[in-house]
Protein backbone atom coordinates (compact mmCIF):
# COMPACT_ATOMS: atom_id res chain seq x y z
CA UNK A 1 0.00 0.00 0.00
CA UNK A 2 1.28 3.40 -0.58
CA UNK A 3 0.84 5.60 1.93
CA UNK A 4 1.48 8.80 0.41
CA UNK A 5 -1.47 7.69 -2.22
CA UNK A 6 -3.45 6.85 0.62
CA UNK A 7 -2.95 9.78 2.38
CA UNK A 8 -3.64 12.08 -0.39
CA UNK A 9 -6.85 10.29 -1.17
CA UNK A 10 -8.24 10.77 2.61
CA UNK A 11 -7.04 14.36 2.69
CA UNK A 12 -8.91 15.05 -0.37
CA UNK A 13 -12.14 13.26 0.40
CA UNK A 14 -12.05 14.85 3.89
CA UNK A 15 -11.03 18.52 2.61
CA UNK A 16 -14.48 18.41 0.44
CA UNK A 17 -16.48 17.26 3.25
CA UNK A 18 -15.37 20.00 4.88
CA UNK A 19 -15.86 22.27 2.41
CA UNK A 20 -19.57 21.13 1.57
CA UNK A 21 -20.49 21.02 5.32
CA UNK A 22 -19.10 24.45 5.53
CA UNK A 23 -21.31 25.18 2.48
CA UNK A 24 -24.47 23.68 4.04
CA UNK A 25 -24.04 25.97 7.34
CA UNK A 26 -26.80 27.68 6.52
CA UNK A 27 -29.09 24.72 7.28
CA UNK A 28 -29.75 23.14 11.01
CA UNK A 29 -28.03 20.05 9.73
CA UNK A 30 -24.51 21.95 8.21
CA UNK A 31 -24.63 23.89 11.65
CA UNK A 32 -24.25 21.38 13.75
CA UNK A 33 -21.36 19.77 11.79
CA UNK A 34 -19.71 23.43 11.92
CA UNK A 35 -20.14 23.43 15.63
CA UNK A 36 -18.03 20.24 15.78
CA UNK A 37 -15.46 21.34 13.63
CA UNK A 38 -15.21 24.21 15.75
CA UNK A 39 -14.45 22.39 18.16
CA UNK A 40 -11.95 20.08 16.57
CA UNK A 41 -9.81 22.60 14.72
CA UNK A 42 -8.42 25.38 15.92
CA UNK A 43 -8.78 28.30 14.82
CA UNK A 44 -12.12 27.38 13.02
CA UNK A 45 -15.45 29.25 13.50
CA UNK A 46 -18.13 30.37 11.17
CA UNK A 47 -16.21 33.64 10.46
CA UNK A 48 -16.08 34.53 6.37
CA UNK A 49 -13.17 32.41 5.21
CA UNK A 50 -13.53 29.60 7.31
CA UNK A 51 -14.72 27.38 4.01
CA UNK A 52 -10.60 28.00 3.09
CA UNK A 53 -9.02 27.54 6.24
CA UNK A 54 -11.54 24.51 7.55
CA UNK A 55 -10.60 22.54 4.18
CA UNK A 56 -7.04 23.28 4.43
CA UNK A 57 -7.09 21.85 8.44
CA UNK A 58 -9.17 18.87 7.28
CA UNK A 59 -7.14 18.12 4.23
CA UNK A 60 -3.75 18.00 7.02
CA UNK A 61 -5.71 16.23 9.16
CA UNK A 62 -7.12 13.52 7.16
CA UNK A 63 -3.66 13.27 5.24
CA UNK A 64 -1.57 12.31 8.31
CA UNK A 65 -3.83 9.82 9.29
CA UNK A 66 -3.90 8.22 5.97
CA UNK A 67 -0.29 8.19 5.73
CA UNK A 68 0.40 6.76 8.83
CA UNK A 69 -2.54 4.32 8.26
CA UNK A 70 -0.39 3.41 5.25
CA UNK A 71 2.96 3.16 7.13
CA UNK A 72 1.63 0.94 9.76
CA UNK A 73 -0.09 -1.83 7.78
CA UNK A 74 3.01 -1.98 5.61
CA UNK A 75 4.81 -2.33 8.77
CA UNK A 76 2.00 -4.89 9.70
CA UNK A 77 2.18 -6.67 7.05
CA UNK A 78 5.59 -7.69 6.81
Amino acid sequence: MDPRALGLSAGIIWGAAVAFLELAAGTRYGERWRLLLADLYPGYSHEPGDLVWGTILGFIDAFVLGYLFGRIYNWLSK
